[in-house]
């Protein structure tokens, strides 16, 4: 296969674009370059920056960026029909020159009005799959009205020949790993306790207005990952969890509680279970000074119990749609030593295994802990939980 030399990415509409931005004072600064703040619209964006070829096109050493992905594209897309209110990120553009025709100072700052030549090397330093949803948007029939929508940027003049030279490639690939390496993602749990663009999650939230024996639930989940006192499991366990006992998975959800009716139906479930759960496990015990001496020594805190919960939650209810007298208080794990992990009975049910001096706990054993639960309270199994 013969690939592609490095060649200037130039603007794909061959026109000028004018800009008007704010002056920056950044630390990248030190390296020679300029940078600056702006906003472009949709429209100016997919016309003046293209996207760099993938390497199928482009041999691999000449490449600045990380390819362009179907499924990064197909994420945006998904977004963009389902969001209530879309939002995009900042861009970062990389441009080897400008013509800075004017500049302003107001309120402290430096506002400059520039000139963007069609034949200037251009690049798309963090932004190629927005941009190249935003093509693919501004393209369907019937999205003109998305030609002025607006996305933010930060662009970055390196005052070289062009985007080829060592100075600025080295530039543009160390920005992306500062971008991709060094800065770290947002777990799991505050991504999506944040989220309120999908019904699960927004039922989740719901749950944790739940009030058992006095105490919200959001006082008993780490909404942030880091478990302090008072948490039993954290946002993504009890997501989990509640996807176990529903029976869904994010994109299930968006179908089965696509009305009012079936989310109050689901979120009064989650409700009762959620209930006699929170009853059934000494909480409390957390709420002392050494919590984290008896969250890490209980059973009941990890992760894996609060799947068989959910997992115990689903036979129990599929029993309640066949005899209306059987009640949500058949889940008791009182004859369980659930707050402590050591316990032989653990050991002698295939729970955990002796490593030494330690006792760990198998993975992947959720369904066998749901097993016990309901044969100690007589609740038949569903289905993931007798195969």
């Amino acid at each position: 296969m013969n690939l592609q030399t490095p060649s200037i990415i130039t603007s794909p509409s061959n026109a000028p674009l004018s800009l008007t931005m704010f002056e920056g004072k950044e630390g990248i600064q030190q390296r020679g370059v300029s940078t600056y703040e702006g906003i472009l619209t949709f429209k100016e964006l997919v016309a003046h920056f293209g996207i760099e070829a993938n390497s199928d096109v482009l041999s691999e050493e000449h490449k600045k960026q990380r390819d362009v992905g179907n499924d990064r594209v197909n994420g945006l897309k998904k977004y963009w029909q389902t969001s209530q209110g879309t939002v995009l990120p900042s861009m970062t553009l990389f441009v080897s020159e400008i013509d800075v025709m004017a500049t302003h100072s107001i309120g402290g700052k430096t506002i400059v009005e520039a000139t963007l030549k069609p034949d200037t090397s251009r690049l798309i330093g963090d932004g190629q799959g927005r941009t190249t949803f935003l093509n693919w948007l501004l393209s369907q029939e019937g999205n003109s009205e998305f030609e002025s929508h607006t996305i933010c940027y930060k662009l970055v003049v390196t005052h070289t020949v062009d985007l080829n030279t060592p100075h600025a490639t080295d530039i543009i690939k160390q920005t992306f790993s500062d971008y991709h390496s060094n800065l770290k993602k947002p777990n799991k749990s505050i991504s999506k306790h944040f989220d309120s663009s999908t019904p699960l999650a927004r039922l989740v939230n719901d749950c944790l207005e739940i009030e058992v024996e006095g105490v919200p639930l959001i006082k008993r989940i780490a909404l942030h990952d880091k478990i302090k006192q008072g948490h039993v499991w954290t946002f993504q366990q009890l997501t989990s969890m509640l996807q176990k006992f529903l029976k869904l998975t994010p994109a299930t959800a968006i179908k089965q509680l696509n009305t009012p009716e079936k989310y109050d139906a689901a979120l009064s479930l989650c409700t009762l279970f959620l209930t006699q759960v929170f009853k059934c496990i000494p909480a409390d015990t957390l709420d002392s000074a050494d919590y984290l001496k008896v969250h890490d020594n209980a059973m009941f805190t990890r992760a894996i119990f609060a799947n068989a919960l959910g997992l115990v939650g689903r036979s129990l209810f599929d029993e309640i749609l066949i005899d209306y007298n059987v009640s949500w208080s058949k889940i008791d794990l009182s004859s369980l030593p659930i707050d402590n992990k050591d316990d032989p009975y653990w050991i002698k049910t295939g729970v955990t295994f002796k490593d030494g001096d330690k006792i760990k706990i198998i993975k992947a054993t959720d369904t066998r802990i749901g097993s016990l639960i309901c044969r100690q309270t007589r609740i038949y199994p569903c289905l993931e939980l007798s195969a």
